[in-house]
C-alpha cells in the first residue's frame, strides 16, 4: 500500500517509506471483523491528532487466517485512509514493523501544533 495527498514533499515521504519517524502509537485490527476495524480506525486516527501523535502504525494482517486467502482488511484501509482528512500519507512497513500486513500513517498536525510552530517560527 503507497498513498500520499498532493504536497508532501519527496523526503518526508521517503521517510515515512523507509520507516525512519519514530512509531508513536500503533492499532492492532488482528481479528475484528470489518465493521469493528473501521469504527476503531476512525476512532484511532481522531485520537492520534487530538493527542499530537503524527506518526503510527496500523497492523491489519496478511490474510493468511482467511480462507480465501485475501487480505480484507488491508484493502477497506487503502480506502478509509484517504477518506480521512487528517491521514497526509501511508505506506506499507518494513518487514521488521510487519512488512505486507501492517502499513505506516503519516498524521497532520493538530490546531495547538499549528499554532506552537507559528509562534516559534514567526509565521502569520
Amino acid at each position: 500500500l503507497s498513498w500520499q495527498r498532493p504536497g508532501i514533499q519527496h523526503g518526508v515521504f521517503r521517510k515515512l517509506r523507509l520507516g525512519q519517524y519514530p512509531i508513536e502509537a500503533r492499532l492492532d485490527l488482528h481479528r475484528m471483523t470489518v465493521e469493528e476495524a473501521r469504527r476503531e480506525v476512525f476512532r484511532f486516527i481522531n485520537d492520534c491528532v487530538h493527542y499530537g501523535l503524527r506518526s503510527v502504525i496500523i497492523l491489519h494482517g496478511k490474510g493468511e487466517r482467511n480462507p480465501d486467502g485475501v487480505a480484507q482488511l488491508k484493502s477497506y484501509l487503502a480506502k478509509w485512509l484517504p477518506e480521512l482528512e487528517q491521514v497526509l500519507a501511508f505506506h506499507s512497513a518494513r518487514q521488521h514493523h510487519g512488512g505486507t500486513g501492517a502499513v505506516y500513517v503519516m498524521i497532520r498536525k493538530n490546531d495547538r501544533d499549528k499554532q506552537h510552530n507559528r509562534e516559534i517560527h514567526g509565521g502569520r
